[in-house]
This record gives C-alpha cells, structure tokens and sequence, in this order.
C-alpha cells in the first residue's frame, strides 16, 4: 500500500476529528512565527501544525509536520523559566525543565531527557557546536535514539537563551532510514533562518 502525505494527514485529521473535533491548520511557506514563540522561521513548503492533537504538547511548543509525526515532526518552541518542552501523564512522573542558569551541555541534557521522559528509547546526543538561533549564541547538536517499537530515529537540535531568559528550541525528529536524510537540507535552512520576532 502506498500512503501518500495527503492520506497520512487525512487520516490523522479523521482521528482527531472523531476524537472531538480538532482541526490540523496548514502552515504556509514562507515565513512563520509559531503561536507562543517569540522567533520567526522561514519554511520552504507547507507543513501541517499537529500540536493540537498531541498531548504531551505544552505552552509555547508547537510541532508541525509533512508526512505525519511518525515519519517527520519539527518543534519550535519558547520555553519560559522552570518549563518543559513536554507535558507528562501524571503529576508523579517527573518532567526535566528549563533553568536559566543552564550551560550549553545541561540544555542538550534537558531535550535528550525530555525526548527520554516522551518515550524515545536510549536518546543520545553528539556533535555539539556553536550555532545562534535568532540573534542569540546558541548550540546545535545532533540527536540519535529509538521508538518503542525499535525505529532507529535521527534528529537535529538547535537551543539558545533568549533575552527575555526563555529558551528558544528547534528540534527535527525523523527515522533514519530515507525521511531524515531527505530533510536534512530543509531543515538545515530552517534553522539558519530562524530570526526574532
């Protein structure tokens, strides 16, 4: 069987339709503030915005996709002082958050735990190196892990303080077999381009 994007977004959007009636907004190309983030992007083709059929999504963290969030899914976030980038099932289970006073190495511990805390099986980081993200010094890194169900994953993150003390984030996740590679330019792109707004 062959799923095309359409299909894969029909189908996501059929769920969360009969789930209570959630719409899945298409992101135009071109530039994008995402809602909740105080930095631009600028994208080279539509992305669908599946934040709000996620749950583990909080406040200020929004996460589009091409093909569905199984095959490829880009954060972006502004995450305030003592927040997450996810929000965890229960209250006893605990959840990494952001602190100001964090060095480059303790914001690549925080995503690799909160993408640990989402489910990602054995997440590690690698290749740290200087890159600023909308003005500010920054850190980019690249991400390796698994599903649960074995998937080997590939990603890329790139995280810088902002004046305003949140963190700016933006992170790509994708199999490693053909998805993450075929967007590995796009993304790069994506990440050079992001500017205050």
């Amino acid at each position: 069987m062959n799923t095309t994007r359409r299909g894969a977004i029909a189908a996501m959007a059929g769920g969360a339709l009969a789930a209570g009636c959630v719409s899945i907004p298409l992101v135009k190309a071109g530039s994008y503030q995402a809602r909740g983030t105080s930095f631009a992007v600028t994208l080279a083709r539509p992305w669908s915005d599946v934040t709000n059929v996620l749950v583990i999504v909080p406040r200020g963290v929004r996460v589009l996709t091409i093909d569905g969030v199984g095959l490829n899914q880009l954060y972006l976030a502004s995450i305030a002082p003592d927040a997450s980038l996810i929000r965890v099932a229960d209250r006893d289970t605990p959840r990494p958050t952001y602190r100001t006073d964090m060095g480059d190495t303790e914001l690549v511990e925080f995503v690799i735990d909160s993408l640990a805390t989402a489910g990602l099986q054995d997440p590690s980081s690698s290749g740290l190196r200087p890159q600023p993200l909308a003005g500010a010094p920054g850190v980019r890194f690249d991400i390796s892990a698994r599903t649960a169900a074995g998937l080997n994953m590939s990603g890329a993150a790139l995280a810088a303080r902002a004046a305003n003390n949140s963190l700016h984030l933006l992170l790509f996740l994708a199999p490693s077999e053909h998805y993450y590679g075929a967007f590995a330019q796009e993304v790069d792109a994506i990440f050079a381009s992001a500017r205050a707004a």
